[in-house]
């Protein structure tokens, strides 16, 4: 079932919309259906791929570097010190 989303564009994008539109010859509805399916599909890709590079790191399969190419360096900081805080707190819970 579908139901209807409204949004409230400037002038000067509806302009453009209408030339986008012509240009792949579609409706301006059809163009940002389309346009917002692609960028969902994307979305979800994209969780799937930190996922699995996030569980590589975290085995050691990969290396940093390795991980920074695949999802960009301030994504692979933030895995890095997730896992860096569970080996400490797993250190300090395993010598207490």
């Amino acid at each position: 079932m579908e139901k209807i989303v409204e949004i409230g564009l400037r002038e000067s994008l509806l302009r453009d919309l209408d030339i986008i539109a012509i240009r792949y010859g579609v409706t301006k509805e059809r163009w940002i259906k389309e346009t917002i399916i692609k960028a969902l599909r994307s979305e979800k890709a994209r969780d799937k791929i930190m996922k699995v590079v996030s569980e590589e790191y975290m085995d050691g399969k990969i290396e940093f570097e390795d991980a920074v190419e695949l999802i960009g360096v301030e994504n692979a900081k933030k895995i890095r010190a997730v896992v860096e805080g569970a080996k400490r707190s797993f250190e300090e819970g395993f010598h207490a």
